[in-house]
């Protein structure tokens, strides 16, 4: 016999969902935005870590409204939360339903972007559709899809998960990883490196690197290394 989760469970599900996205989407971002200097020296590393971010961002908002039969979403979530208005810790059962009608009204908001990701999701992150191998241009065309989108996506769907985990348990703070911007890190030490091998040769042969230098590589604390 399959198991029900708790509502509790449901919640640090999502929760977690939506803090492994923002994550991934995060990485992303960083790494669109770093030095493309450091990023043209391991360019096929350095794509597929942002294609591969922006890919597993997407489908963790797939995840966070499946309607696939027998899976926990969003949606499924508040109606759950419905049932049950009666056993959470903070709040009434009026305020509870009131609290859900706001946040249905958030998901209804977040339509097209569910839409457009749920499209990408079956025609090409999940399956590869034929259609979408014939006419790669047609999916991006009818299925656009942003950053920003993106970004909207979690930070909506995270409010709906705090408001209604502050009501069930008290539960407050926004969920984030420590260290989620450790790409930050990877980063400077890679610009710490190509510096150092730059102010190298640069003291070997006497001549002035005529490469590409990092932004960073004015500063004069690389001799440190």
């Amino acid at each position: 016999m399959s198991k029900t989760p708790t509502l509790k469970q449901i919640l640090d599900a999502l929760e977690k969902q939506v803090m492994v996205g923002k994550t991934y989407l995060d990485t992303a971002r960083g790494l669109l935005n770093a030095d493309p200097v450091l990023v043209q020296d391991a360019p096929t590393f350095f794509g597929m870590a942002i294609d591969g971010s922006l890919e597993l961002a997407q489908m963790a908002v797939a995840r966070l409204y499946d309607t696939t039969k027998n899976t926990m979403s969003v949606p499924k979530m508040l109606e759950r939360a419905e049932q049950e208005a009666g056993t959470f810790q903070r709040g009434s059962g009026q305020e509870v339903r009131k609290t859900i009608a706001e946040c249905q009204k958030i998901v209804v908001g977040l339509d097209p972007v569910i839409a457009a990701i749920g499209e990408r999701r079956n025609a090409w992150l999940a399956h590869l559709d034929p259609n979408t191998i014939a006419d790669p241009n047609a999916l991006a065309a009818r299925a656009k899809l942003t950053l920003p989108d993106l970004e909207r996506g979690f930070k909506d769907t995270e409010e709906i998960v705090l408001k209604m985990s502050s009501l069930y348990d008290g539960t407050i703070g926004e969920p984030k990883y420590i260290g989620g911007d450790d790409y930050k890190v990877a980063l400077d030490w890679i610009c710490r490196a190509k510096c150092a091998l730059i102010e190298k040769y640069e003291h070997e042969f006497k001549r002035k690197w005529d490469g590409p230098r990092p932004k960073d590589c004015s500063r004069k604390d690389w001799e440190l290394l």
